[in-house]
């Protein structure tokens, strides 16, 4: 990694990501209907439909095994009534986040394999619902989604330094740390806040933001944070990704984990096939194109 590299700030970050693709329209348009309570299914349909691509993708998924019902959906409007207004939502808002960097990543040559980081964060998300459902304390569509992007930071990381963040995958692999060690050690700050850093500047919810930052904290600040990072140990033992996604499971403290979720280890273990069979009903979610 150059010098400059491992002198980039945190706020040299935070300036460089306006240089990122601006918000997408539609993006941008759903984090509105966030904020606005007078909002719904009519609207968001609305926004969904003029985006050819995600409407194409948001139907898919309606007819998958994963949410398909008697009959055959054939408008957005029809998945938001089916699925629910606030099931779309959240998985409109990641497809949309996913896909406008993946593709960035690809157009720079970025090391990073955004693929295989969505295909990880679908295993971490369906883990985290179920965690969420199980703990009680946290609303399993916000876990859901924080799982899905969880490690956004990567994609960030990855479009800051394209030809050489994969070295410190490697790095932290010949060294046996966990990679956010690594990226601390060699930036200063690791893939947790650049994420936050992203999500902050594209006004993002403070529910996903903060999982988003704090999944790697020694003590997560609160229920969700927990949930979601436990769900990344659980997604890793249970579903381990095709590439090196810089995890290393045995180097996780999990007593603090399921402290700060709410939750038993003993429960939990005694579950693991029930996550197993919540990460292959969301597999139809993994296919990005």
């Amino acid at each position: 990694m150059s010098t400059r590299e491992r002198n980039t700030s945190l706020a040299e970050l935070r300036d460089s990501i306006q240089e990122l693709p601006t918000i997408p329209e539609t993006l941008s348009r759903i984090l509105s209907l966030l904020e606005d309570p007078n909002s719904g299914a009519r609207d968001l349909a609305e926004v969904i439909r003029c985006d050819a691509p995600l409407a194409a993708k948001i139907l898919r998924l309606a007819n998958s095994p994963l949410y398909r019902k008697q009959r055959t959906i054939g408008t957005i409007q029809e998945c938001v009534s089916v699925l629910g207004y606030r099931t779309v939502r959240q998985v409109a808002l990641c497809v949309s986040v996913i896909s406008t960097l993946g593709q960035e990543c690809e157009a720079r040559g970025a090391s990073v394999d955004y693929r295989d980081l969505w295909r990880h964060g679908v295993a971490v998300a369906a883990v985290a619902q179920a965690l969420a459902r199980q703990a009680g304390n946290c609303d399993p569509e916000i876990a859901f989604t924080a799982g899905l992007l969880h490690d956004l930071g990567k994609l960030v990381l990855g479009l800051e330094f394209p030809s050489t963040y994969g070295e410190l995958v490697a790095l932290r692999c010949r060294e046996g740390r966990h990679l956010v060690e690594v990226e601390r050690r060699e930036l200063g700050f690791d893939h947790a806040r650049a994420g936050e850093e992203l999500a902050s500047a594209w006004s993002f919810p403070v529910e996903l933001v903060e999982p988003i930052g704090a999944h790697h904290e020694d003590q997560p600040p609160g229920a969700l944070v927990a949930v979601v990072a436990l769900a990344d140990y659980l997604g890793n033992l249970l579903d381990p990704a095709d590439g090196d996604l810089g995890f290393d499971a045995m180097l996780v403290d999990t007593a603090p984990l399921y402290r700060a979720a709410g939750l038993q280890r003993e429960d939990v273990e005694a579950g693991l096939e029930q996550l197993r069979e919540a990460i292959r009903t969301a597999s139809p979610l993994r296919n990005l194109d």
